[in-house]
């Protein structure tokens, strides 16, 4: 994941966002040396952090279109 990014939420546990939920990727922050979080800015104008398990790439390909649907319940 990378600057730039358009991301779907596909394991949200932390912010209080709804899996489906697409962002932008803004910044990314090293925590410690082992973890990343990745600040996205959503919708509602807002940035929030996030970690990687919360988040994937969204590329219009049918991956990321199954796992939404799955993470809507459908």
């Amino acid at each position: 994941m990378v600057v730039g990014d358009l991301v779907i939420l596909s394991n949200c546990q932390t912010t209080g966002y709804d899996n489906g939920e697409i962002g932008v990727v803004t910044k990314i922050e090293e925590v410690g040396q082992l973890f990343r979080l990745y600040w996205v800015f959503m919708s509602d104008g807002v940035e929030v952090p996030m970690w990687d398990t919360e988040l994937e790439v969204f590329n219009g390909d049918r991956g990321s279109y199954n796992n939404f649907e799955e993470s809507m319940g459908r």
